[in-house]
């Protein structure tokens, strides 16, 4: 075979390897953005998910939330699975790492925090991740009512009636805030009754 035989079988292997190798890193994802690639990885978690693989699932959600830091849904799947099967403080840590690499939705990763500890009676955690959270956004009325529940639950009764009175300032109609208001008020005027400080 002459030189000029050699030099196009050269470059027809090399043409050829260029576009396979193309085609393979077209089917796996490489050129997609990683917000598409995050997406898929979230599809492929929900159907391992839904399977009974809960390590499949896990694999593939800690992927999607690795590809895209900032895929709300993605974390919050996660976060989910961990509490499930790794328990609360597993789920806190994936929250809190979310703070780290996703500061623009800090005060929605505190919420979901508070919110994990509200559900395991946990109060004082929880209160402390809902003021977190209002002071990235006043007034936020599910943080609001989230607050003024804990204070309940823990028999802060003067400081409910504080906060439920401030909450209607700002969400007048809100129909939970005055019956909060009206459980505080009448949890005080109770332990005034029988002598107690109420709250």
């Amino acid at each position: 075979m002459n030189n000029a035989a050699k030099r196009v079988l050269v470059l027809v292997l090399i043409g050829g390897a260029t576009i396979g190798a193309a085609l393979w890193m077209r089917e796996a994802g490489v050129f997609r953005s990683p917000r598409a690639r995050a997406e898929q990885e979230f599809v492929v978690s929900e159907r391992a998910h839904h399977a009974g693989d809960v390590e499949a699932a896990m694999y593939h959600m800690e992927k999607a939330v690795r590809l895209d830091p900032t895929f709300v849904g993605a974390r919050e799947g996660l976060a989910a699975m961990y509490e499930q099967h790794k328990g609360l403080e597993a789920a806190v840590a994936e929250y809190e790492r979310g703070i780290e690499e996703d500061r623009q939705n800090e005060s929605h990763y505190c919420y979901r925090i508070a919110e994990m500890y509200f559900i395991h009676r946990q109060w004082e955690p929880a209160l402390k991740w809902l003021k977190r959270a209002d002071n990235l956004t006043p007034r936020d009325f599910y943080v609001q009512r989230l607050i003024g529940f804990c204070l309940e639950r823990q028999g802060k009764w003067k400081e409910a009636e504080q906060h439920w009175s401030q909450m209607l300032l700002t969400h007048a109609s809100a129909t939970e805030a005055q019956r909060g208001l009206e459980r505080a008020r009448r949890h005080l005027n109770n332990g005034n009754q029988k002598g107690g400080k109420g709250g």
